[in-house]
């Protein structure tokens, strides 16, 4: 393999990588304080003064971040717009390697900082990437107006393994776990309504019959499971497992909101097609890069056994064969620069949602009204990735457990008796007008896609069933003295 056979995609490479990275911080900058902020859920100001006391000068490498030098309101916010700013200058082609440098380290702050809240595979999935970001271009201070270097050779392949990695292992989890509807081709009965984020499209495929779910889910198996395998074999074979690959993410797109999940993926798939099959011209802007072997073959030897350790461990979950790997995985994971991926590997066949309600007498309660999670049953199921607003999918993952196990909700009571505007932002109705009621508590219940009939009739997209008190009531007295 040549690496000027790839000119055009080491640009999709390098510019998707820039895309990705501007969507992910301008997505984190309307809901960084309300999450992270001082008075946020889950400040990271609090956090990080806390680990401070505990565990002293280990800090910087056992969760590496920009933020243990400051952490305020205007950081976490200057951090997203300095994310926007550096990957629009990559996009543009000004010192590649340099403003990919600034948005991974800015990104990996977020994330090793962000708990709950930035734990998502495609947060990931985007720092290993991004970490293979650094060694596309040369470090220099240039300009090459919206252009790219050709990758070295060893980079790209690199690039094609995360891709093989994050899409086999997708594939093994779902059948390597116990969960019978993968196996009996029945998932996607489940999948369209229970998912945290349903469509408007996503309701009507719901309705389709059987043999369509069950055949779907057959074509994604054949994609994530044999494609992955023809990523390596450049020419036609390549170019067509990258449509393969890429009418998936399409699908996904389509039916769900993932968000910037299927941004980053389509990219990494456009890297596998050779010159040869697209019809543009990049050779005025492309130029080779200038990176030695030697740095390639030690990045090369540095990510390999890591992604061997994480297909292995995918396969053989219970296999010991190589534990003699942990200490160096464990010295890789504050980077995330070598994850696992998996996606979906046990399906959800219900559909629980968590209601907040207030009350100023403890008798009568109103609801509060989340932006894009299903509360009302009349509302418009919310096209929004890729923009992902993380407190609504935390919901979702918090109503599948108990309240025990998601004592963050407790920090979004204390937030809102204390009338945080932050918080406040993240929530689309608040029936109180931005008052704290005396009282606050949540509501378990049990949400199904609405018939075509009820749908047409009385314009609800949802039924719901009562199923119980979730959290204990809390009183504002207990929290504001």
């Amino acid at each position: 393999m040549q690496a000027t056979h790839y000119e055009v995609a080491s640009w999709f490479l390098s510019k998707s990588l820039a895309f990705s990275y501007f969507i992910a911080f301008l997505s984190l900058l309307p809901q960084v304080g309300g999450l992270f902020g001082r008075q946020g859920i889950l400040s990271i100001d609090h956090l990080l003064n806390v680990l401070d006391k505990e565990v002293g000068a280990e800090r910087f490498l056992q969760m590496p971040s920009l933020f243990w030098f400051f952490s305020g309101d205007f950081t976490l916010r200057a951090s997203c717009f300095l994310g926007m700013l550096a990957s629009s200058l990559a996009f543009i082609g000004f010192s590649q390697s340099w403003m990919f440098l600034l948005c991974w380290v800015l990104y990996l702050s977020f994330v090793n900082c962000g708990q709950v809240f930035l734990s998502f595979q495609w947060d990931s999935l985007l720092l290993e990437f991004g970490f293979l970001g650094l060694f596309m271009a040369p470090w220099e201070f240039e300009w090459l107006p919206f252009g790219a270097h050709v990758f070295n050779p060893i980079i790209l392949i690199l690039c094609w393994l995360v891709l093989f990695k994050l899409m086999f292992c997708s594939g093994v989890v779902k059948l390597v776990n116990k969960d019978i509807t993968w196996k009996n081709l029945t998932a996607l009965n489940f999948h369209f309504w229970t998912q945290p984020l349903p469509n408007p499209v996503a309701y009507f495929i719901h309705k389709a019959p059987q043999w369509f779910h069950r055949l779907s889910t057959l074509l994604m198996f054949t994609i994530e499971l044999v494609v992955p395998f023809f990523i390596f074999i450049p020419g036609v074979v390549q170019t067509a497992a990258a449509t393969a690959l890429i009418l998936l993410q399409v699908l996904i797109i389509l039916t769900g909101n993932f968000a910037f999940f299927n941004v980053v993926t389509i990219g990494l798939c456009l890297g596998l097609v050779p010159d040869m099959f697209w019809k543009i011209e990049l050779t005025h802007y492309v130029e080779p890069t200038t990176f030695s072997y030697p740095l390639s073959f030690a990045v090369f030897g540095a990510l390999v056994p890591a992604t061997y350790f994480w297909i292995y461990r995918t396969l053989f979950d219970k296999s010991k064969t190589l534990d003699f790997l942990l200490p160096y995985m464990r010295l890789l994971y504050p980077f995330r620069i070598s994850n696992p991926y998996g996606l979906f590997a046990v399906m959800t066949k219900h559909r629980p949602e968590l209601i907040l309600e207030g009350s100023d007498d403890g008798i009568h309660w109103k609801e509060y009204q989340f932006r894009y999670k299903p509360c009302d049953p009349k509302k418009f199921p919310p096209i929004v990735a890729p923009h992902q607003p993380r407190l609504d999918w935390q919901l979702w993952f918090a109503s599948l457990e108990g309240f025990g196990e998601n004592l963050w909700l407790q920090n979004l009571i204390a937030r809102l008796f204390a009338e945080s505007v932050e918080v406040q932002s993240l929530i689309a109705v608040d029936p109180f007008g931005g008052k704290s009621p005396n009282f606050l508590r949540l509501q378990k219940y049990e949400y199904t896609f609405s018939s075509f009939e009820e749908l047409r009739k009385k314009g609800i997209w949802w039924k719901r069933l009562y199923i119980d008190q979730y959290s204990p009531t809390f009183a504002k007295e207990d929290f504001i003295p």
